[in-house]
């Protein structure tokens, strides 16, 4: 029999859950957003279920819209910078991946790519990075930038160099020659300053998925975030794995992950509603018809995961939890096992780093 295809799994988050008002939940820690101890406990539950990464986001601004939406939500308004948070988190964990997003907008690319190889060595070899282009006005006020520069293409030509930079110098970081680079807007004469990162080249995923950010993906990511439904996803998986033979890559060099943003998951259909339902006391009446959130037994999870799985429409998923603990928990004890009594998910981690587990 030919083997089933295996499901790859992230826990795509903030230390608040991947929902806007999951800190408002009574079982949420008093100070979510930089309560470490709680979240290394999260991430403990997930390496116990062996997810292959825990992936935080990040915006360095207030997110568009009215003010009083935002003006009491710690996602939004109090977060510890994700790359010292996971380095935390990586002193508590031996297996799970650690990727953090950092703005090619809003930093360096040397500093940049010393930060990562750090975490890389501190973790054994855990690390990855989401690579975002800035686009919020208030994200460019916090730097004194032209915010016009944000939303012009040309923060994806800053982007491509940038990542052609920080690789060049994880490649070089062994040499004893300074690496140069001269692009159109970079020019770098310098040296990671430490041995190369253990995985050689922390693992890098792209989620902008606009026609710059495809090319990106194609020419550079390890891992690809596909929104939306079914239809949209396999549209976006077949697009990026044409993409990537015309740079000379191999169409499974990248791995794509489609976007469950929060799950519940309960014994009983009549569970997981109730506990929707108790979230949902926490929303707004117009957030409460536009949740987001995926509610059902392991089985109605599994399912779902399969169909997608077998119609070629990702090659695993980015969990979303609407608020921590819980329901990760849930999620381990449930689905994991289900998944794996269905032969689609690893019963042990394969590798030692967050590249190997991936199969990168």
């Amino acid at each position: 029999m030919t083997p089933k295809k295996q499901i790859h799994l992230i826990a795509a988050t903030h230390a608040t859950g991947s929902h806007l008002r999951g800190w408002r939940h009574p079982s949420s820690p008093l100070r979510p957003a930089t309560d470490v101890k709680a979240f290394i406990r999260v991430a403990q539950e997930l390496e116990r279920g062996l997810f292959d990464a825990i992936f935080l986001g990040e915006t360095v601004g207030v997110m568009p819209g009215h003010e009083d939406a935002y003006r009491s939500d710690s996602m939004v308004n109090e977060s510890l910078d994700p790359t010292l948070f996971l380095s935390a988190v990586a002193s508590s964990t031996r297996h799970i991946g650690l990727i953090t997003t950092v703005s090619t907008s809003l930093t360096q690319p040397l500093p940049f790519a010393g930060m990562l190889a750090s975490l890389d060595h501190l973790s054994d070899g855990r690390s990855g990075w989401n690579v975002v282009t800035s686009r919020f006005e208030t994200e460019a006020r916090n730097f004194g930038l032209d915010p016009q520069f944000l939303r012009s293409p040309a923060r994806y030509e800053v982007a491509s160099e940038f990542v052609e930079v920080v690789r060049g110098l994880w490649e070089s970081a062994d040499s004893r020659e300074l690496f140069d680079y001269r692009g159109q807007h970079f020019n770098i004469s310098g040296s990671l300053g430490m041995r190369r990162p253990p995985q050689g080249k922390p693992v890098i995923l792209q989620a902008g998925m606009s026609e710059e950010g495809r090319i990106l993906t194609a020419k550079e990511a390890d891992l690809a975030l596909a929104s939306g439904d079914i239809r949209r996803a396999k549209e976006t998986r077949e697009d990026l794995r044409r993409r990537a033979v015309l740079y000379g890559r191999s169409p499974d060099a990248i791995v794509v992950l489609a976007v469950f943003p929060s799950i519940f998951v309960a014994e009983t259909r009549a569970e997981a509603a109730e506990q929707l339902a108790e979230f949902a006391e926490l929303l707004s009446p117009t957030e409460r018809h536009q949740s987001g959130i995926l509610a059902g037994t392991a089985n109605d999870i599994a399912d779902i995961m399969e169909y997608w799985l077998d119609n070629e429409a990702a090659d695993g998923f980015a969990v979303g939890f609407p608020y921590l603990q819980e329901p990760v928990t849930a999620f381990t004890n449930l689905v994991i096992p289900e998944l794996r009594r269905r032969g689609r998910f690893r019963s042990r981690y394969e590798g030692t780093t967050l590249r190997e587990n991936l199969g990168t």
